[in-house]
């Protein structure tokens, strides 16, 4: 029998994945729900060859996809109550590149806290970790929509971060093989990246990180100590969950809020979370189109609503949601001819073929509303 503290990168790879099930078992769950969504998103699509090569580096098409697959879209847990998403979106990726990134990721952590904690414990740690990220990016109202299972990977991370330096004799023998200061200047360069890069879920990579190494260093705790941390925990968490569910002074709560109402047929419900982000951000210039579109959708102070595109607009020139909101405000305001310029260079400069963008361009001609609509 091979010493507890073996390095498991020495053994052959059947005894590695037999001895990491749980990993392994992960890592297969989020390929296969990868397939199952770049599929889907292919076979409803005019173009499949196009979303095939289009999942190599992104899903920008697929987003309805995601989400009916279980994406966590902020705006419905918070408008629809889908509080269900935290815990399904961490086994759902964005591109291959994605998945590729996440399942090393996961396998070089995983297999040692799988041979230090046990395999029941780390598939508790991986979820806890998932929950916390999920909270963090709705606390933080991140993004419109998060996918990964990077807040899961942190938090096993930074659990053997803790496990390694302050664990018992056990624990940090069986992680021997865990360079305390590598796992350290890793995670310091990832959460760098994170900084940088505006797609990664920074949020959500903080709230894995300190779900799992919370939870690894509760679990430390002896006799009336860990009834202690586990109650401030609790506390703590609960105060999270509080502010995740109505993040009422973080702007996109209230975008996003907003844009989910007019997902749902409601424009005029839209306006006042809509002024809410403006009131919060002025000048943004993504907030100000918000407000621009969600006005011309209602069909009131379309003035307004031009100058406030006009803003983002010169910000971004060539933005193509920002084009088509001032060419749907243009049809709204009657102006058929422009508004059908505006919209065609909205669709030219768009990657894919934005639905909204194509049915504007389809129903500019009826669009126009009364004059006294329009005041």
């Amino acid at each position: 029998m091979e010493p507890e503290h073996s390095d498991p990168r020495n053994e052959p790879w059947r005894a590695r994945v037999r001895a990491a099930w749980v990993s392994a078992g992960i890592a297969a769950v989020c390929v296969l729900a990868f397939l199952a969504t770049v599929g889907a998103c292919a076979a409803s699509s005019e173009a499949p060859g196009r979303v095939a090569l289009e999942s190599l580096y992104g899903m920008s098409s697929c987003r309805a996809t995601l989400e009916g697959a279980g994406a966590l879209s902020l705006a419905r847990v918070w408008v629809d109550g889908e509080w269900w998403r935290i815990a399904t979106t961490g086994f759902l990726h964005g591109s291959w590149l994605h998945l590729a990134l996440n399942i090393w990721s996961l396998w070089s952590v995983g297999e040692w806290a799988e041979r230090a904690w046990g395999h029941w414990r780390t598939a508790a740690l991986f979820f806890i970790s998932c929950l916390a990220g999920s909270l963090g990016s709705l606390a933080w109202a991140e993004a419109p929509v998060v996918v990964g299972a990077s807040a899961g990977i942190l938090g096993i991370a930074g659990a053997l971060l803790v496990g390694r330096i302050g664990g018992d004799e056990n624990t940090r023998t069986r992680l021997a093989g865990v360079s305390p200061i590598g796992l350290a200047i890793t995670l310091v360069v990832l959460f760098a990246i994170g900084a940088i890069v505006p797609v990664i879920a920074q949020a959500g990579h903080v709230g894995g990180l300190l779900g799992g190494t919370a939870t690894a260093w509760a679990g430390m705790q002896r006799g009336w100590l860990r009834g202690a941390v586990a109650l401030v925990l609790a506390v703590g968490g609960n105060e999270v969950v509080h502010i995740a569910a109505k993040p009422n002074a973080r702007a996109h709560y209230h975008e996003f809020v907003g844009f989910r109402l007019i997902d749902r047929g409601e424009p005029q419900a839209a306006l006042a979370p809509l002024e809410r982000a403006l009131e919060l951000a002025p000048g943004d210039p993504a907030i100000s189109n918000a407000v621009a579109y969600g006005l011309a959708l209602a069909g009131s102070d379309l003035e307004r609503a031009d100058a406030l595109v006009d803003e983002a607009l010169a910000a971004e020139p060539e933005n193509p949601n920002y084009l088509d909101t001032k060419g749907w405000i243009a049809c709204r305001r009657g102006d058929v001819e422009g508004g059908m310029v505006l919209l065609q260079r909205a669709s030219d400069g768009a990657e894919v073929p934005v639905e909204e963008i194509e049915l504007h361009l389809k129903t500019c001609d009826g669009a126009n509303v009364s004059r006294e609509t329009s005041r």
